[in-house]
């Protein structure tokens, strides 16, 4: 048998089997029935011909008005009750259907979607509290997050997502997942540019809004993850180097030590004693490494800015200082920031050509201090690698100060961070720490 001849076949199949057409049947055949009926009941009595022919007209005309209007009643209901599963199906759940009959089945099928209807609509109030929920508790994160609607374009997101993009998100709203920098291969989204896809990671799951499947995008910062991780690398190489220089230098340092004192040549001596003073620069080297991120034990006080400041200027009598502050003190490590300070006022004054003009500012900041270093210097050559330990762009530089002032300040539950200015050149070193 053909596939059209099946389809056929089930399409009659569906329509001999009808409600509507069994119905009428069923009032054709009974009509038909009780109309013969009354014309042979005619004849029985003897009555004309024409008399039992229009006594079984008439029955059959009051039949089948009774039939249509019954007809109709029970049709209507179950137009009805289509009517009001549509209105569930496109989760309009006001829209409640008054039964047609106070009894009988069809009256218990009309409760029942009346019953379904109430329930789905409080099971829907539910859901739409917890969505609202979830909404709000978006706004309060500090990571990115965006909303993504059925077709992948923005909907939604938070105000870490717009300091991201460094402008509103409502500026965003609609656009798609692509101008967005996003890309999905196959359930998983990324981003399509390779240096904020090394910087990000994004985690997503959907969600059911208003019958359409939303998409909730978080992005994570693995820059610290990142940089910890590096960190440990380094410090595993530097435990293995640390371990076999310090055994090489330990007897060199003595024989040169020893030797110095039976020579009598000067320079001999000399040479013996820059000897000595190496070994025990490479042992200081290797030792200063090794604490490059170790935890501190922090002694958190008030400190006076004007007499921080005062202090900071007169290691440098030469640099022409200009302070600004609105803060009278800030809270932080006594010995550590002051260590911080002279690191990033260092690099300041080596990277500026004279005359050098350095602004200092601490700045209350609500629940931050913040403590800026300008300078009118060269700039950074390699922003991104500034705070990669054993990385440094100066002839006798070690590459550890700027490693170990943003370590200092992240113990501090602080942050770090050096840019070029845009508009005039130099470097702007911004010290943000808590004030609480």
């Amino acid at each position: 048998m053909t596939k059209g001849m099946t389809n056929g076949i089930k399409i009659n199949s569906l329509y001999h089997s009808s409600l509507e057409r069994s119905l009428i049947g069923f009032a054709l055949l009974s009509g038909t029935l009780a109309a013969l009926g009354c014309y042979f009941i005619g004849q029985y009595f003897a009555l004309p011909v024409i008399t039992s022919a229009v006594i079984s007209s008439l029955f059959l005309a009051i039949y089948l008005k009774l039939f249509t209007r019954t007809y109709k009643k029970v049709i209507n209901s179950f137009n009805r009750n289509h009517a009001h599963l549509d209105a569930i199906l496109n989760e309009d759940y006001n829209q409640l259907v008054k039964p047609s009959y106070q009894a009988g089945s069809i009256h218990q099928l009309q409760q029942s979607l009346i019953d379904l209807s109430e329930e789905l609509f409080k099971k829907k109030s539910r859901y739409d509290q917890h969505v609202f929920l979830v909404y709000q508790l978006i706004e309060h994160f500090n990571v990115p997050i965006m909303v993504l609607d059925q077709h992948n374009k923005l909907s939604y997101a938070n105000n870490a997502f717009s300091e991201f993009k460094q402008t509103q998100w409502q500026t965003l709203r609609y656009t798609s997942a692509e101008q967005l920098g996003l890309t999905k291969q196959g359930a998983h989204w990324q981003f399509s540019d390779v240096i904020t896809a090394q910087q990000w990671q994004i985690r997503h799951s959907e969600f059911i809004e208003q019958g359409s499947c939303h998409q909730l995008i978080v992005m994570i910062d693995i820059t610290s993850a990142l940089r910890e991780n590096q960190l440990q690398a380094w410090q595993q190489i530097i435990r293995v180097l640390g371990h076999e220089i310090r055994n090489s230098l330990t007897p060199v340092t003595a024989m040169a030590e020893n030797l110095a004192v039976k020579l009598t040549e000067p320079r001999q001596v000399q040479a013996l004693n820059v000897i000595s003073e190496r070994c025990n620069y490479l042992n200081e080297f290797v030792t200063r490494y090794g604490d490059i991120n170790k935890p501190l034990t922090l002694n958190i006080v008030e400190i006076d800015t004007a007499a921080f400041l005062k202090q900071v200027c007169a290691i440098y009598p030469d640099v022409k200082f200009s302070c600004v502050t609105n803060a009278t003190t800030f809270k932080a490590d006594r010995t550590f920031i002051h260590q911080v300070m002279i690191n990033l006022v260092k690099n300041a004054i080596e990277a500026s050509i004279p005359p050098i003009k350095i602004a200092l500012g601490v700045h209350n900041q609500g629940k931050v201090n913040c403590i800026t270093i300008d300078d009118n210097g060269q700039g950074l050559a390699n922003p991104d690698n500034i705070f990669v330990p054993f990385y440094t762009t100066k002839q006798q530089g070690q590459g550890i100060g700027l490693s170990f002032c943003r370590n200092v300040i992240e113990q501090h539950h602080g942050s770090l961070s050096l840019i070029n200015k845009n508009k005039t050149q130099g470097v702007l070193a911004t010290v943000l720490l808590p004030n609480e």
